[in-house]
């Protein structure tokens, strides 16, 4: 089953878009986008009692979507919510003063 539009709720972070409130397997909420997207990593179906469930499909032993689950990506992550968007650029290569990098030790030893 899909969401309709009075499953969909406004994204608490303000961005525009609205998202619909799950329950993964651990009992946390988990906001995924309104449409679902073929290479979504959550499996989402409306349960018994008419919540919103979600699974992940990356673990180790995730067993495959059901035919009445349908696959939804987290609207929380970074190219999801726009307001999440380009809050800090990466830092490519900076690396506290404290850490030293592997890849440089293993070279230095042969």
């Amino acid at each position: 089953m899909r969401p309709t539009r009075h499953d969909l709720r406004p994204c608490p972070n303000g961005c525009g878009e609205r998202v619909l409130w799950t329950r993964t397997e651990h009992g946390e909420r988990l906001a995924v986008d309104a449409n679902p997207a073929p290479d979504g990593n959550q499996a989402v179906m409306k349960d018994g009692t008419g919540r919103w469930a979600s699974r992940s499909l990356d673990g180790a032993g995730a067993l495959p979507p059901h035919p009445i689950e349908h696959r939804f990506k987290p609207h929380f992550r970074k190219d999801g919510c726009r307001a999440l968007r380009d809050v800090q650029p990466e830092l490519p290569g900076l690396i506290p003063s404290n850490v030293v990098a592997i890849a440089t030790r293993r070279r230095s030893r042969r």
